[in-house]
């Protein structure tokens, strides 16, 4: 059954999961190789499926990132934007759900946050359809978190030391860099430790 609620037919579903093999095996070959390193054969060898199966699926490796980007959007953009839009509690208690909600995907679905920073690191200063197509979902949440910081900075309850934009900058990249960290030093440190002494540090600072 679809998201939609429509009922699949057994084609169909063989389908669905055919396509869904392709996109994980995906997601976890583009963290590790990068995506111009990865073949379209490697791909569908990792998800045990024939040699042409993305070409028959998603028609070119540009048109099956493009997808990947709408399950990111879908399953992971939309609800941190919606998170920081939640006026419930503070400001800060906004930026900290954001953190503790990209945490929690990324404990469950660590290549799929993975890929995204990777993806934007190798496509930065490029001008192309997946350049542009990471730029749009680094945004929607770069603009979400300014919006957080210029409210709170409007009413007092954030410094006014930084301006908004640099400030929702810094606080993405304590996101991006604290998943990096837990997956690089998995076996050293611990993964929710980590979440809560940065939310201590985003609370108190560090000095």
């Amino acid at each position: 059954m679809t998201k939609t609620g429509k009922k699949l037919n057994k084609n169909e579903i063989s389908r669905e999961r055919s396509m869904n093999r392709l996109i994980q095996a995906a997601f976890e070959l583009f963290v590790i190789r990068g995506y111009h390193a990865t073949s379209l054969e490697a791909i569908s060898s990792k998800a045990g499926l024939t040699k042409g199966s993305v070409y028959f699926y998603f028609g070119s490796k540009e048109k099956l990132i493009l997808h990947m980007f709408e399950v990111l959007r879908e399953d992971l953009v939309d609800g941190l934007v919606a998170t920081l839009r939640n006026p419930v509690g503070s400001h800060v208690d906004r930026i900290i759900r954001y953190i503790h909600k990209g945490a929690d995907f990324g404990a469950e679905r660590p290549n799929e946050l993975l890929f995204m920073i990777q993806i934007a690191i190798e496509f930065a200063r490029q001008e192309n359809v997946i350049a542009t197509a990471i730029r749009e979902l680094y945004g929607d949440v770069h603009a979400a978190v300014e919006a957080v910081v210029s409210e709170a900075q409007a009413v007092g309850s954030m410094s006014s030391d930084i301006d908004a934009r640099s400030f929702a900058s810094m606080i993405v990249a304590v996101h991006d860099g604290m998943m990096l960290e837990w997956h690089l030093r998995g076996a050293e440190i611990s993964g929710p430790d980590l979440v809560k002494n940065v939310r201590r540090m985003l609370l108190h600072g560090i000095g």
